[in-house]
């Protein structure tokens, strides 16, 4: 992460909010894009899978360009983040159907 961000901070340093072809172009610089990780779990060869990926960083002060940090984040985080564990998406689900269930009991009249 160091590596990229150092890279990030030299080659944009004042603004690092930028068009979608400039965001295309910073991420392929960095090192993480040639992980076999960062490859296998994020698909991005198509102009749609660019959008998607793309989607969710875009700069507050300026809507129509992406923020670098995010996509930085959010390069590193979709490569090396944990997926939830199965015990975990049972619990989840678990507490979902009884919220369900209980929610549909009618109220007892005394």
């Amino acid at each position: 992460y160091s590596t990229d961000r150092a890279l990030l901070l030299s080659n944009y340093p004042g603004s690092r909010a930028v068009s979608a072809s400039e965001a295309k172009d910073a991420i392929a610089r960095f090192a993480i894009y040639d992980d076999p990780t960062f490859k296998r779990r994020v698909q991005i060869t198509t102009e749609e899978e660019w959008s998607t990926f793309l989607d969710g960083c875009r700069d507050k002060s300026e809507p129509g360009n992406y923020n670098l940090e995010l996509l930085l984040k959010k390069c590193y985080s979709s490569t090396f983040s944990m997926p939830p564990s199965p015990t975990a998406q049972i619990r989840s689900q678990r507490s979902e159907d009884n919220g369900v269930a209980g929610a549909t009991l009618s109220a007892l009249s005394v």
